[in-house]
């Protein structure tokens, strides 16, 4: 089979982005005629638009001091909500940039088997570029079948962070949590600090998600999905002994508040002292926002019966498209933006983890109390696993939603699962959307 997705295929993936495609075609126009009319080589990089988008600026400047006027970077941002609808267009009418920003997690993969992207082991060869700068995983993510696809400048561990209320802790003489801490010891601390005629809750997932059920499951030694993405094991029993526990919390015990759609709730109820525990990624540090700076903490979520963190390493990389022409220039604007002094500038701007060990091993960094915690489960991470016929956001959905009448009570687990397991297994089960 061909590389490459079809035409057809990448519009129907990317109806309603029609408007991208002007405005990249125009940018392209732009792009050329002044490569044209100044003899420059201008190369065209995708971001979405954003402090990320802006972190690249920061570097396209520095790209253009070093290697102008002769090769220049510019960088053409799209809003989040648009921006894989517009890189599908943009691939599909042969007008996708020279470099691009995407994720692990949603059409990187995809993306790489059908031919958009571009390998660049050539290039990591005759640079020498060093891969062990990243950590592990990362670099090992980065590869189908055998070839890189792009280099890391950015990465997490996942919803793995348990951030805390000192105030309600206080008041009610709770020991914090730290990284000694079991599963019994969360739901102990969470039964306790509740306090239903104040309307105090101890614990609180604000997405109760696939990526947040994925960290109770794997710490239990059960998954949502096989090794090699083909199989979905949601109802083991060891994942139907997590997803028990954590229905308890709702349900039996009552220590979690409902389900609440409002953005930023857990904040709120924070910030109300309403609320003394939430599960969150690196960006759970927006509590600062809504609270007084020494009123919260953070530290690892628990260790389970399988003795583990549940935890999954994702990355975002910086990618070549197959469309460029200039591949040893582009491929030394990628290593700026995946260098140490770019992803110590992203912690800096954007609170992200990064993808090198010698960035989350910085003194500045892990002065930050919520880095230190992060770098300590990012050492340990568990590996990324996505379904094997690239229907990872398909997947997600469909699991995440129909575990919601779990979290609702409206179904026990027992009650539910063979038909999750189904529905998953069904997807996995489709063709892969390369073919």
């Amino acid at each position: 089979m061909e590389n490459k997705l079809s035409r057809r295929h990448f519009l129907r993936l990317s109806a309603g982005a029609a408007a991208g495609a002007l405005l990249a075609s125009r940018a392209t126009r732009f792009a050329n005629a002044h490569s044209l009319m100044n003899d420059t080589t201008v190369l065209r990089v995708h971001h979405r638009l954003g402090v990320e988008a802006d972190n690249w600026n920061y570097w396209a400047k520095k790209y253009n001091d070093k290697y102008g006027p002769n090769v220049t970077v510019t960088v053409e941002g799209f809003p989040g909500t648009e921006y894989f609808q517009k890189i599908n267009t943009l691939a599909a009418g042969g007008t996708i940039g020279d470099a691009f920003w995407i994720s692990s997690i949603e059409g990187f993969y995809r993306l790489a088997a059908t031919g958009v992207i571009s390998p660049i082991d050539d290039l990591v060869a005759s640079t020498g570029y060093d891969l062990k700068q990243h950590y592990d995983l990362c670099a090992k993510a980065m590869h189908l079948n055998g070839k890189l696809y792009g280099l890391p400048q950015l990465a997490h561990p996942g919803r793995v962070g348990l951030f805390y209320n000192k105030t309600v802790f206080d008041a009610a003489k709770v020991t914090y949590p730290d990284d000694s801490w079991t599963y019994d010891d969360l739901f102990a601390a969470a039964k306790k600090l509740t306090d239903p005629s104040k309307g105090v809750y101890g614990f609180m997932d604000p997405e109760a998600s696939y990526f947040s059920v994925l960290v109770w499951l794997r710490a239990w030694g059960g998954d949502v999905i096989n090794e090699d993405g083909t199989k979905c094991p949601i109802n083991s029993p060891k994942a139907v002994a997590a997803l028990n526990f954590l229905s308890d919390m709702y349900n039996k015990y009552k220590v979690v508040p409902p389900l609440n759609a409002t953005p930023n709730a857990q904040y709120q109820l924070f910030a109300a002292n309403q609320l003394a525990m939430y599960q969150a990624g690196f960006w759970g540090v927006s509590v600062r926002d809504f609270v007084p700076k020494d009123s919260w903490g953070v530290a690892p979520m628990p260790k389970g019966p399988a003795g583990v963190r549940g935890s999954m390493f994702e990355c975002d990389p910086i990618v070549m498209s197959s469309n460029s022409k200039h591949r040893p220039e582009t491929f030394n604007f990628m290593q700026m933006v995946a260098s140490f002094d770019a992803e110590k500038r992203l912690k800096a701007q954007f609170g992200a983890t990064a993808s090198r060990p010698d960035v989350m091993a910085d003194p500045d960094i892990i002065s930050d109390p919520t880095m230190k915690v992060f770098a300590g489960v990012m050492a340990e991470a568990m590996p990324l696993v996505l379904p094997a016929n690239f229907r990872e956001t398909e997947y997600f959905k469909t699991i995440g939603e129909q575990l919601q009448a779990i979290w609702l009570g409206q179904s026990t687990v027992e009650q539910v699962i063979d038909s999750v397991q189904q529905a998953g297994q069904a997807i996995l089960d489709k063709p892969a959307l390369s073919s």
